[in-house]
C-alpha cells in the first residue's frame, strides 16, 4: 500500500475514533405521568321561543315598518336554552348589534334584563345554568319631552343585528 493512502486510512481512523469521542453517552430514565383525556367545555344559547317585538304593546310583525316618535317603547323578548359545560365556567350576558345613526343613537335609552327559569339572573352564567332557559327584555325607550330634541328626525336605529349573546370572561 502506499504511504499516501495509509496516511489517508489512517487519517479517516482517526476521524471516526475522535467523532465518537465527542458522542453524548449518558444513563436516562423516565417515569408515567397519570394522564387522561381532557374534553373542551361548550357555551352556546338555543332558540327556545322565537324573539319578538312590540311597539307600544302591540305585536309587530316587521320591526323595520316602525316609524317611532317620541313616546314609543319597543321590546324585545325572546328565550333560548343554555348549554354551559366547563369547569369554572363564567360568562355575561349582553345585547350586542344596536346601531344608531345621528342624533337617534344618543336620543334613545336602552334597557336589557334577564331572567333564568323565571328568576332574575343575578351575576353570571356558569355551568350550573346548563339545561335551563335564558329569556330577555331589551326596552328601547324613545323618550317623550325632556332631552329628546330634533336632531334624531329621519334617523335609523338599526335593528337588524341585534343578538343576545353570552361570552365567557376569565
Amino acid at each position: 500500500m502506499k504511504t499516501w493512502t495509509k496516511g489517508a486510512v489512517a487519517g479517516a481512523s482517526a476521524l471516526v475514533l475522535l467523532g465518537g469521542a465527542a458522542s453524548l453517552a449518558y444513563w436516562n430514565g423516565s417515569g408515567s405521568v397519570a394522564g387522561g383525556s381532557i374534553s373542551a367545555g361548550r357555551l352556546t344559547l338555543t332558540e327556545s321561543t322565537p324573539g319578538a317585538w312590540t311597539l307600544n304593546g302591540t305585536p309587530l310583525a316587521d320591526v323595520s315598518a316602525v316609524r317611532a316618535v317620541p313616546g314609543d317603547t319597543l321590546l324585545f323578548t325572546g328565550s333560548w336554552t343554555i348549554s354551559a359545560t366547563g369547569d369554572d365556567l363564567e360568562a355575561t350576558v349582553d345585547v350586542t348589534g344596536l346601531e344608531g345613526q345621528g342624533g337617534l343613537a344618543d336620543d334613545v335609552s336602552i334597557t336589557d334584563t334577564y331572567t333564568v327559569d323565571g328568576t332574575p339572573l343575578a351575576g353570571q352564567i356558569t355551568d350550573d345554568h346548563d339545561g335551563d332557559v335564558l329569556a330577555a327584555e331589551v326596552v328601547v325607550d324613545f323618550p317623550f319631552g325632556t332631552g329628546f330634541g330634533n336632531t334624531s328626525q329621519g334617523h335609523v336605529l338599526d335593528l337588524t343585528d341585534v343578538r343576545v349573546a353570552v361570552a365567557q370572561g376569565d
